[in-house]
């Protein structure tokens, strides 16, 4: 009888038990797609972009570099998926607007109804030259087709991938 007496005063006065819960987000993504322009990772920022070309205009492409800080291109190009009905000139260039071709980083000449990728690729530099693909904050990567008849109406992308310098 003391036994069940102790048990039942136990089990009136027991101290209740508060369980605190704490759900932290950990950031995780799903699949391979993320839709951030920039994204750091040990410090070292990439910002990158991709738009459709734009047509009736010999400026099928501009891309602004990050306005926060300098950059390196650390890649960039065009698709054509359709080009121009005659033969023409694609110059991907540096510039401080969106509707020049300043400093040329790649030249190259495309046969009529050709579709490549051009690649922005740059040559070896010496030390007293500014480098085509270092772009201060804010510059632009232009892609300009030149020559044939009359305004380009192509179909495609460019894209670029900028590395922010700290």
């Amino acid at each position: 009888m003391l036994a069940a007496l102790l048990m039942a005063y136990v089990a009136l006065f027991r101290p209740a038990v508060i369980e605190r819960v704490v759900e932290e987000g950990v950031g995780a993504v799903v699949g391979p797609d993320r839709y951030s322009p920039c994204e750091s990772t040990n410090g070292i920022t990439r910002c990158f972009t991709r738009r459709s070309l734009a047509t009736a205009t010999t400026t099928v492409c501009a891309i602004q570099s990050p306005a926060f800080a300098s950059s390196t291109l650390v890649a960039g190009g065009v698709k054509f998926n359709t080009s121009s009905t005659t033969a023409t000139i694609v110059e991907i260039a540096r510039s401080a607007t969106a509707f020049a071709t300043t400093t040329s980083i790649t030249r190259a000449a495309l046969a009529a109804n050709a579709t490549p990728f051009v690649v922005a690729s740059t040559s070896a530099v010496t030390e007293l030259e500014s480098p085509a693909w270092v772009f201060d904050p804010g510059q632009w990567l232009v892609v300009s087709m030149q020559g044939g008849a009359g305004t380009f109406s192509p179909t495609g992308f460019c894209q670029a991938t900028f590395e922010v310098i700290n």
